[in-house]
């Protein structure tokens, strides 16, 4: 069977309609220049899975920008590229991904692609990105004549970290394969039964394989082989490099944005007041509706409670203009990109009477994209307004209050805010600063929704702003109560449980070592501590020195006698503290390989918490010594307790980290523990003396 690659072309940032822009006319003056990119992906044809897939690739595409100084653009999914990709005139590399990045799957393939350009004052560049499969593709196809001797038979083929199982349903699908690195083998088994009903098995290899290529495989009976009690086939592996390829384009949904000014928050006037208001629509298509509407439109004057705007006749839009809502619509078809233009007059605004009036916008596009949002625009007499809160000032147990002075009055100013659900208010006085009025809260309950509003004397503000305070994160299994025994290695959780924390031990017990065990003898509270005790781990002459740990992640591999490890869980919550209990033995240095800490020396154990906004876990490899980094920009707080001697006494004695935060406007979606007896086991340096117990982690919100 001939199969096809497509192209999928992401139309990842629209082209500017030439004067509908104003605002980046000074862009030869600010030294600015626009990107616009195409995302072309090289994809195999899979049967119908195919129909899905550019929404799919669209949602899980990953847009990189680099400059000469770093990372200066990250956007995940494609509808959150902005239309407008603005940046400073220099050399850039963009990098994009997309796909499924499992080691094997029948789904679809991971895609990547890069590409070099340099931004102009004042110019658009355009940069078509090539996004290459970089996975192995298998297909099987079993003949006609294997149903002459065999029933129920599949094909199983497999790398180190994953298998495949076709069967006679799979003939028109693709797997694809990320090998592990420094594999270039693929197993395969091939299993039935025979006429006689007895089992039939047989295995061998796919050698060689490489990235970006597909293997066809294809089972064969040949008669003229075929011997009582046994079955022989010809595996026939065609190897073949992906050429072939359709153009199709997958549409970027219509964008919905306000002209300076954020459409997911409301407008607030007081009566009488307010200025010309737009929002723009930008798609990557010609417009097939724009629908405005609302409740109660037509008792604020305009024609009626909705209008669609594409469908609309000119004498229509005209009555809507001069009522106060005015339309303009530019379709590039060069480009195949449109922008629509709504605006409310200054008028209108000023018109609307003391309340909430929300307008609904939707945009659907020619593709059967659409969106929708909502204007909202709240009018009040009140001599205080009452705003959202930014997030970052959202903490789990704090919060900032936020409020504007609409006009002077010798009243004073304050706040009232209440559990959502509460009947009474509590009070606390305003901060000025112009006429932006703030407070600070405290004592708040995490994960709780809570309401305020601001005051002057005893007329509140009409708007009443709601918030949901942080969630406090609770470390699973902290009191390190819950083990069990996987094969060889033992696990920091129960055996129905999902691993939380992670060890060494997958990488020790391959030689009968576990170097992180569960201690009933050494305790703060209930049954158990954890003990991490450093040590060489050998067998039959191989061996390394293996530090003590235990660190929030997962142990992703062993390669030789080095680990993979994945540090982080996902986390949104911002700890002040994390509190526990400890007890440290070091010893003197007795294997070393680094400079930093020489045989002889004093060992060295240390706890470190971080919390930052990862895309994904922090990778560390073991065997080029890729260690986590606390210079690390991803990194939003941090703290690090690091032992040079014995902990006093002969039990666990209490200890606090505190996190220091490095920003307080960026919001974690990680967060990174590690402890370890041995500060510089990644280097494979420490004592086999030293000894660390940890019980009853606890993170503390403030």
């Amino acid at each position: 069977m001939e199969r096809y690659a497509r192209i999928f072309s992401l139309l990842l940032s629209l082209l500017v309609v030439a004067g509908l822009v104003a605002c980046k006319d000074d862009a030869n003056a600010t030294g600015e220049g626009q990107l616009a990119m195409r995302m072309n992906i090289a994809m195999p044809h899979n049967g119908d899975a195919e129909q899905d897939t550019p929404d799919v690739l669209a949602d899980s595409c990953r847009v990189r920008v680099y400059s000469n100084k770093g990372l200066v653009r990250y956007y995940k999914g494609l509808n959150n590229v902005p239309s407008e990709l603005w940046l400073a005139a220099g050399d850039y590399k963009v990098a994009a991904v997309t796909g499924d990045s499992v080691p094997a799957t029948f789904g679809m393939g991971y895609y990547k692609g890069e590409s070099n350009l340099t931004i102009e004052a004042g110019k658009t560049a355009t940069v078509n990105l090539v996004c290459k499969v970089v996975n192995t593709l298998v297909t099987v196809e079993f003949t006609p004549a294997l149903a002459e001797i065999l029933t129920d038979y599949q094909v199983t083929v497999s790398s180190k970290e994953a298998s495949l199982v076709y069967t006679a349903a799979h003939t028109d699908s693709i797997g694809y394969f990320i090998l592990p690195a420094n594999e270039n083998t693929l197993n395969w088994t091939i299993t039935g039964t025979k006429t006689n009903g007895d089992s039939y098995s047989q295995q061998g290899i796919v050698p060689n394989v490489k990235p970006a290529m597909k293997y066809a495989l294809t089972f064969d009976f040949n008669e003229s082989q075929y011997v009582e009690g046994g079955a022989y086939f010809n595996l026939k592996i065609n190897e073949s490099i992906i050429e072939k390829v359709d153009h199709i384009v997958i549409y970027k949904r219509p964008e919905i944005i306000g002209n300076e000014f954020d459409i997911t928050a409301p407008i607030i006037n007081e009566t009488n007041s307010g200025s010309e208001t737009s929002v723009w629509i930008n798609a990557t298509s010609a417009l097939s509706q724009l629908v405005v509407s609302g409740d109660n439109l037509q008792a604020l004057g305009l024609p009626g409670n909705s209008i669609d705007f594409v469908s609309a006749t000119e004498s229509s839009i005209n009555q809507w203009h001069n009522a106060g809502l005015s339309y303009r619509y530019d379709y590039d078809s060069s480009n195949d990109v449109s922008t629509a233009k709504l605006t409310f007059s200054e008028a209108f605004v000023k018109s609307l009477p003391e309340g909430v009036h929300e307008i609904k916008i939707k945009a659907a596009d020619m593709h059967a994209k659409e969106w929708s949002e909502t204007l909202c625009f709240t009018i009040t007499n009140a001599v205080v307004l009452t705003e959202v809160p930014l997030r970052h000032e959202i903490w789990a147990k704090r919060a900032t209050l936020r409020a504007s002075l609409l006009r002077e009055t010798t009243d004073e100013l304050m706040f009232q805010y209440r559990l959502k659900g509460a009947s009474d208010w509590t009070d606390v006085s305003a901060n000025r600063n112009e006429n932006i009025l703030t407070a600070e809260v405290s004592g708040l309950l995490g994960g709780k929704t809570y309401e305020y509003r601001a005051v002057a004397g005893t007329m509140p503000s009409a708007v009443v702003v709601e918030f949901t305070t942080e969630t406090e994160f609770v470390l699973p299994n902290g009191g390190f109560e819950n083990w069990h025994k996987d094969g060889k290695v033992w696990l920091v959780c129960g055996s129905n449980e999902n691993v939380w924390w992670d060890t060494g031990n997958h990488g020790s017990a391959t030689l009968n070592v576990n170097i992180t065990t569960q201690d009933t003898s050494i305790k703060n509270s209930g049954n158990s501590s954890i003990k991490m005790q450093s040590q060489y781990v050998s067998l039959m002459g191989i061996g390394k020195f293996a530090a003590g740990n235990v660190f929030a992640g997962v142990y992703a591999g062993t390669d030789g006698t080095n680990g993979i490890l994945d540090l982080g869980r996902p986390c949104t919550s911002r700890p002040s503290k994390m509190k526990g209990y400890i007890k440290y033995v070091t010893g003197t240095v007795d294997y070393s390989s680094t400079d930093l800490l020489p045989k002889g020396a004093t060992d060295i154990g240390n706890i470190y918490v971080a919390v930052g906004d990862w895309d994904v876990p922090v990778h560390v490899t073991t065997k080029d010594q890729t260690v986590f980094s606390r210079d690390d920009e991803k990194i939003i707080g941090f703290g690090e307790i690091v032992l040079t001697e014995n902990t006093a006494g002969d039990g666990l004695i209490p200890f606090t980290i505190d996190l220091d935060y490095r920003s307080t406007t960026r919001i974690p979606t990680y967060i990174v523990i590690v402890a370890s007896a041995s500060y510089y086991g990644d280097y494979f340096t420490g004592s086999s003396s030293s000894t660390m117990w940890l019980d009853d982690l606890e993170l503390i919100y403030e």
